[in-house]
């Protein structure tokens, strides 16, 4: 299940990051301006987070198998309108619908992947469903590349509806649910079917205590980032850093590669600090801060980084370790919720942090017009300091304020919760 679920956010992440790999092409054939271009990638999330809040609320009622089954068939239909003689019109359309088919994609598979695992065992199986991310784009980028460059943009498109296609197929025969209950240590050595019962708890309580909102800002922060990654990263890698589009398909792979790796890095190490008795505030809270933290700081050297193997290295540790906090954010909602609320309330919080992807390909847009000509890298540079700024203050929230085991306790007390900085 998990490795169905992984290829299911390769292709979540294949199908969100090809507008950017075609941008430069897209623009040229259609007559886009840059401002144009940013409402297109802004377009992907405009129902993006209300999706995700409403579908999260269907699947504490459906089974998750049926509604990831259907998610992927809209994403794959989504991209047939590609293939015709299109206008900016309908792939705004296009870009709408699939950003609100995948709006709910990430929370949902991280609430199908902890049915399956307890609580000190979940960071590995989680950090491989984000892994998926990355391989969307290490494994699709230099295919999708070359299919733009060998015979054109449109039919890019179509190889995704076919592979999403493939996955509804091979999921339908394979899928089933899982049995593992809520995260509290003593639920989570029990079946979900043992935990059911558990009273629910006040969303309110959830949603406002010190470990959420902290997982929320740091998150909305580093989505930030990986909306301009996905967007904006491979114009700025032909633009101001000068590559050709053939190695612009393989440079964009870095990022995303470095990504992969310490995904699964940190999976192995906050389950391995987990079981050896480590408390999740250190395992997981401080682990996600440090993350972003290291982020911001590479983004906002990356106006003053040199061209060439600096800039590269810049631009790679800006976009590729703040993403870790999604899947440790992950975890530790899961270790305060009830497993009858988790898929809602992980739904919500994805729908929350994921309104930077709405805002940020825009901004940058309008920032890299502004720019204008010459002075594009300078556009580019100011989105940059936007970014780092936003990853720093999220990363000293986290620092801050992340505690499950303190935020667990309070809310299934019944507590009034405090955002209080941890000890």
């Amino acid at each position: 299940m998990t490795g169905m679920l992984l290829v299911f956010m390769l292709i979540n992440f294949g199908d969100k990051a090809i507008l950017g790999l075609a941008a430069k092409p897209i623009m040229k054939d259609l007559g886009l301006t840059a401002s144009q271009y940013g409402i297109l990638s802004s377009a992907f999330f405009a129902l993006f987070s209300i999706s995700a809040i409403v579908v999260g609320f269907v699947t504490n009622r459906v089974q998750t198998k049926w509604v990831l089954a259907v998610l992927a068939v809209v994403w794959a239909l989504t991209q047939l309108p590609m293939l015709l003689n299109v206008g900016f019109v309908a792939i705004l359309v296009s870009r709408v619908v699939l950003g609100a088919a995948e709006g709910p994609a990430n929370p949902l598979a991280m609430h199908a992947v902890q049915k399956w695992f307890p609580n000190e065992r979940r960071a590995l199986p989680c950090s491989i469903i984000n892994l998926g991310a990355s391989l969307g784009v290490v494994v699709l980028a230099p295919l999708m590349t070359s299919i733009i460059i060998a015979y054109g943009w449109r039919l890019a498109f179509f190889a995704m509806f076919a592979i999403g296609l493939v996955w509804v197929v091979a999921w339908m025969v394979v899928g089933r649910e899982g049995t593992y209950g809520s995260a509290g240590a003593a639920a989570s050595a029990r079946p979900e079917a043992e935990v059911a019962a558990e009273p629910p708890i006040p969303y309110r309580r959830l949603f406002l205590c010190g470990t959420s909102l902290s997982v929320l800002f740091s998150s909305f922060a580093a989505y930030w980032a990986l909306a301009i990654m996905i967007s904006w990263l491979p114009v700025y890698l032909e633009g101001p850093l000068g590559h050709s589009p053939r190695a612009t398909g393989l440079l964009i792979v870095l990022p995303w590669g470095v990504s992969g790796a310490l995904i699964l890095a940190q999976g192995f190490l906050t389950d391995a600090l987990m079981r050896r008795g480590v408390s999740s505030r250190v395992a997981r809270g401080l682990l996600g801060a440090g993350c972003v933290l290291t982020a911001a700081t590479a983004m906002l050297l990356l106006p003053v980084a040199p061209a060439g193997g600096l800039a590269l290295a810049a631009v790679t540790v800006a976009f590729a370790v703040g993403g870790l906090q999604f899947a440790i954010g992950s975890t530790m909602i899961g270790e305060i919720t009830p497993v009858r609320q988790r898929a809602a309330v992980l739904a919500t919080m994805t729908g929350l942090y994921t309104t930077a992807g709405l805002i940020a390909p825009y901004v940058t847009g309008r920032l890299v017009q502004a720019g204008g000509g010459a002075d594009e890298a300078a556009g580019f540079n100011t989105a940059f300091v936007v970014a780092g700024v936003l990853m720093l203050a999220g990363g000293i929230s986290a620092a801050l304020f992340a505690r499950p085991e303190r935020d667990a306790a309070r809310v299934r007390a019944g507590s009034v919760p405090h955002l209080t900085p941890a000890a």
